[in-house]
């Protein structure tokens, strides 16, 4: 529950990304981990978030949030 005097459209104005500069949103599989990726129009891919099962793969620094993704891994 969250309560506030802002309204709905306000608190959830930033859900989803509309950062004019990523045009695409990709799911890769590398082994049990799931990296989301935004792909902006020159190609280029930034991890967005990871999804795992195993501890190890969230202490992976080419793995973190903002890092761009370089598909050799």
């Amino acid at each position: 529950m969250h309560w506030t005097i802002l309204s709905e459209h306000e608190v959830f104005a930033n859900a989803t990304p509309t950062d004019a500069e990523h045009n695409a949103i990709e799911e890769v599989m590398v082994g049990q981990a799931r990296l989301i990726l935004a792909r902006a129009a020159d190609g280029t891919a930034t991890i967005t978030r990871l999804i795992s099962p195993h501890a190890r793969d969230y202490l992976r620094e080419d793995w973190q949030p903002g890092m761009p993704y370089r598909g050799d891994v």
